[in-house]
């Protein structure tokens, strides 16, 4: 779907801690998510959409050690979508910590189009975050194509990595904490981004 309203909707979502309240359990480390997880590659088109079973809390504390991250989350603005409306599923990581500023926050939203003509093009995503007064910078080697922005500041930067996959599917992997650095933020979430993209 070429709406920019949309895009800027799902931008606004990963801009904001808030924005992604999320419900208690572990979604991690089950049969309840080894079941999501078979679900989610055996219908990439319709159906159920999780993003908690398409990334292990081991795999998010591993591409951000030393940190150690709660269970995924599932989030309270997830939709099911359907043959009209675009099914969004999203997952949070919050890192444990002495202090508020040592807390980071990693979340993982994917969007799945019901057809290649409601999909969000690449082209369309970066409007998106030039209307939010970002900056894509393309990223080589995830998925169909990819760019990263910073929706944040530069005492709290709010690293996005944007990837698309086939004309329906959007990922979005994002990293919050005070004085985060882009190159720690990028190859993180690179690593969380291709264990996702491994398993959709």
């Amino acid at each position: 779907m070429r709406c920019t309203k949309d895009t800027v909707l799902l931008l606004a979502l990963c801009a904001s801690f808030a924005s992604f309240a999320g419900c208690a359990g572990d979604t991690n480390g089950s049969e309840d998510t080894a079941a999501a997880m078979s679900a989610a590659r055996s219908d990439r088109t319709a159906g159920a959409l999780d993003a908690c079973a398409l990334v292990q809390k081991a795999e998010v504390d591993a591409a951000f050690a030393p940190r150690v991250f709660g269970n995924g989350e599932k989030g309270a603005t997830d939709m099911a979508g359907t043959d009209r409306l675009a099914a969004v599923s999203t997952c949070t990581f919050t890192s444990t910590g002495p202090s508020a500023r040592e807390l980071m926050t990693v979340n993982i939203l994917v969007r799945r189009a019901p057809s290649d003509a409601m999909g969000v093009s690449l082209a369309t995503a970066k409007e998106g975050a030039v209307k939010l007064n970002a900056t894509p910078v393309d990223v080589s080697g995830l998925g169909d194509s990819a760019y990263w922005i910073n929706l944040g500041s530069s005492a709290l930067p709010n690293i996005q990595l944007n990837v698309f996959k086939g004309q329906r599917v959007w990922f979005i992997f994002s990293a919050t904490t005070w004085r985060l650095e882009t190159d720690t933020a990028l190859s993180g979430l690179t690593k969380v981004a291709e264990a996702s993209l491994g398993r959709f």
